[in-house]
């Protein structure tokens, strides 16, 4: 594997007159609070900022989304081949660069020949040591656009990717009946009659309006329908 650490990383964006500014916009910018235009304007960003009251009142904290997901290089040629990248992202700046090549870190890179699966925790480790001196400690750095030093702290806010790669992350088990983290024991999931293969055909309904035409539609959304096939 390859490890780039982070904190060098997130102490450069401070020594730069053309970011520095820019890392506490998500604060000192003025927005529409009926438009969700940032991360920052929706309640998850604002129920941490409830909890962790201490931690938000830094500007300069940085707030991180997490990227994996797995890739064959040569699946054109039918080689059997899987690189996993781990991307790091700072959300404290505006839309228009956050989503930037230049500010999208690669931290981890895990090459094949396959997937790590369970195992990836371990190549995770450096990465989890980096982020657990963030939220603790801190590091001293210099913000050249203020001028002065202060304990630059960070958070992993979330993490986004599919949900075999949300199974890998999380050690949830992304297969059977009971997959979905949200249902749990109350799924509508059934096994089929002739392959037992577990169907979650019907399942989304329940998530739809109370006044859905499709809420009450069981002559179209039926599961004996699908038993059948």
């Amino acid at each position: 594997m390859w490890y780039f650490p982070l904190i060098p990383r997130l102490k450069r964006l401070y020594s730069s007159m053309a970011i520095a500014p820019h890392m506490r916009w998500y604060a000192e910018n003025r927005r529409d609070p009926s438009i969700l235009s940032h991360p920052s304007d929706g309640e998850a960003w604002k129920h941490f900022d409830r909890m962790h009251p201490k931690f938000s009142q830094d500007l300069g904290n940085v707030r991180l989304g997490l990227c994996a997901d797995g890739f064959n290089l040569f699946g054109q040629y039918g080689k059997s081949y899987s690189c996993w990248p781990v991307i790091l992202t700072p959300y404290n700046l505006p839309p228009s660069m956050c989503m930037k090549r230049e500010f999208m870190f690669l931290i981890v890179l895990v090459p094949g020949p396959s997937n790590p699966k369970h195992k990836i925790d371990v190549f995770l480790q450096l990465l989890i040591d980096e982020l657990c001196t963030l939220w603790t400690e801190g590091i001293l750095t210099y913000d050249v656009s203020l001028k002065k030093n202060f304990m630059l702290k960070a958070v992993l806010m979330w993490t986004i990717n599919d949900f075999p790669a949300y199974g890998m992350l999380s050690g949830w088990m992304n297969f059977g009946r009971l997959v979905c983290p949200i249902c749990m024991e109350r799924t509508k999931a059934f096994s089929l009659t002739h392959s037992h293969k577990v169907s979650y055909f019907d399942c989304h309904r329940q998530f739809l309006s109370l006044d859905h035409p499709f809420r009450r539609n069981e002559k179209a959304f039926f599961y004996v329908t699908i038993l059948m096939l």
